[in-house]
């Protein structure tokens, strides 16, 4: 017997197996707040305001990002996912620094 219902067949009561799709929706690629020299803020200033804005942010390596912009023009700040990234660049440019948030390559 083992019918769920009285009078139909046993095949009619087995459930089907549906094949579901394994695969994830990919991860959005990374976004990079970049700083960029001025020679409006004291390199003081700058580390200052990094390690005040980005969480976890050391002095060594606020120091680095600091000099590689004085240097070189630009710098990294941080790579994350881009509503972050935004966030971030709104929050050093309200504090007076020049950045831009770039897609990671």
């Amino acid at each position: 017997m083992g019918n769920n219902y009285p009078g139909m067949p046993r095949e009619a009561t087995k459930t089907r197996r549906r094949h579901i799709s394994r695969s994830r929706p990919r991860p959005e690629p990374p976004w990079n707040v970049v700083l960029h020299n001025d020679w409006v803020n004291s390199m003081p200033r700058v580390v200052v305001i990094l390690r005040r804005t980005i969480p976890g942010m050391t002095l060594k390596k606020a120091t680095r990002i600091m000099w590689e912009a004085h240097t070189a023009g630009r710098a990294v700040v941080k790579s994350c996912h881009r509503e972050l990234a935004e966030l971030y660049a709104e929050r050093l440019q309200g504090q007076g620094l020049t950045v831009t948030v770039e897609r990671s390559s």
